[in-house]
């Protein structure tokens, strides 16, 4: 196989988005000022310190490393956010720096068009490296020591999936090998140091239990003084059900069982700003006529309010009121019993609009309110929240994230009425995964994948 460096991508790839920032810049140009830009000094030095604003940012997001184990949708979830933050920092600079009443349509033409080519460019420049890692190129060298499921899933996942660009030069265990892997063993654990004596890897991988410390720290102190690389998989973590991470605390590591994106302030501040920016521009577009129109509706169909609020239970466990339109008649029950499929107590309109989601719209005040997010567990009524926390494991988890109008669970078809502890064990597990897997790039997709769905796809549990 051919081994290539892979120094001039990062330069590829810099170079290559100051040349889409300068188209970007030229097309707005052109659309906006039809080719004659007012004041050229300004505009010209705009471009360049866009320039440098923008690679100053890529850096800082290390969005130029090209990582060995390649994520499409991560690569894009961390070039929206850099994005975002190019354009918050470049309108804060034009604003503080000039008086000059520069063109907002020109800044949000370039901004636009600088989006959406970018993001083209980083879906196939990831297409790119993948192929070029699947010919031979850019391979590195892997030696793992070791064999656990853990082990066996990467193998299968991902050092044997050629557009990663792994190759596996041996494999050292003492433990049982089944015959698809067994080509790859070299030996017994004691046998590694012959290997390494004869071979250079880019990278040992270990597994081991704790008492095969002494060889884990000859590995260690083999590696670093033959600038090899260690990763390390814990042994122990074949054993949890979640995911993991390590922080250090006077060189003390402290295992955190669960990733949360959302503990970040700036994470929460890009949420926030989404949902506000979001749910003010649906409020004046819809609610100016829309909100009457089903408001007299529901009058001239059934016989109390409009709106329908009720206590439930929120982020940190807390209770808030939760708005929705009225979608059933009064009645006692309301607060006790789930709606179930040709539940008698849903009003003609009220079926409606619970099969579109129409019902939920007035939690975009909850949302400006800041009780909820556009996105995020669904809130349930305190009495199914005490019910729940007792028969399905790990459910009050989802109550650190603030509670959404919609979520990773209903656009999975994790929604409706909850019959058996199952589904609501389904719903759960969604939500738990929403929260350690969020993103702004996953925000995005599931409040259109939602509003998609209103328009265009029939769901059997909307009752």
């Amino acid at each position: 196989m051919k081994k290539v460096k892979s120094k001039f991508i990062p330069l590829l790839l810099a170079f290559v988005d100051i040349l889409l920032l300068v188209g970007s810049f030229m097309l707005a140009k052109y659309i906006v000022f039809n080719g004659q830009i007012p004041n050229i000094v300004f505009y010209n030095s705009l471009i360049i310190g866009w320039s440098i604003l923008w690679v100053v940012i890529c850096l800082k997001f290390n969005l130029y490393e090209i990582p060995r184990i390649l994520f499409t949708y991560k690569i894009l979830a961390k070039n929206v956010y850099a994005i975002f933050t190019f354009i918050f920092l470049s309108a804060g600079f034009i604003f503080m720096i000039t008086d000059y009443k520069f063109s907002r349509l020109f800044f949000v033409s370039s901004m636009l068009f600088f989006s959406l080519f970018l993001l083209t460019w980083r879906l196939i420049s990831s297409f790119l490296v993948k192929f070029y890692r699947k010919k031979g190129y850019n391979t590195s060298t892997i030696l793992l020591v070791g064999m656990n499921k853990n082990i066996l899933a990467l193998l299968h996942q991902i050092y044997l999936n050629p557009k990663y660009g792994f190759k596996i030069v041996g494999l050292y265990t003492d433990a049982e090998l089944s015959a698809e892997i067994k080509s790859y063993y070299k030996g017994k654990l004691s046998e590694i140091s012959s290997f390494l004596d004869a071979n250079t890897v880019d990278e040992i991988i270990i597994s081991l239990p704790y008492h095969q410390s002494k060889l884990i720290n000859d590995l260690f102190r083999y590696a670093d003084n033959n600038m090899m690389r260690v990763r390390v998989i814990p042994e122990f973590s074949e054993y949890l059900s979640q995911t993991f991470s390590i922080d250090y605390i006077q060189n003390i590591p402290i295992m955190k069982l669960r990733s949360e994106p959302l503990n970040s302030f700036t994470n929460r501040v890009l949420k926030r700003a989404f949902d506000v920016v979001f749910s003010s521009i649906v409020a004046m577009v819809l609610f100016s006529w829309l909100f009457p129109i089903i408001a007299l509706i529901i009058k001239l169909t059934s016989k109390g309010p409009v709106f329908f609020v009720q206590e439930r239970t929120g982020k940190d466990d807390l209770a808030f009121n939760c708005f929705k339109f009225r979608s059933m008649t009064v009645n006692a029950a309301s607060d006790e019993l789930q709606a179930t499929k040709n539940d008698a107590r849903v009003t003609s309109f009220g079926a409606f609009m619970r099969k579109t989601s129409i019902d939920e719209l007035p939690q975009i005040f909850n949302v400006l309110l800041n009780n909820m997010s556009l996105v995020g567990p669904r809130p349930h009524m305190l009495k199914h929240t005490e019910e729940y926390r007792k028969s399905v494991d790990k459910f009050m988890v989802r109550h650190f994230a603030k509670p959404g109008v919609t979520g990773w669970a209903q656009i999975n078809g994790f929604r409706g009425e909850t019959k058996y502890i199952k589904d609501m064990e389904n719903r759960a597990a969604a939500d738990i995964w929403y929260i350690e897997n969020w993103s702004f790039f996953l925000d995005v997709k599931i409040v259109f994948t939602t509003a998609f769905s209103m328009f265009f796809k029939k769901d059997e549990n909307a009752f």
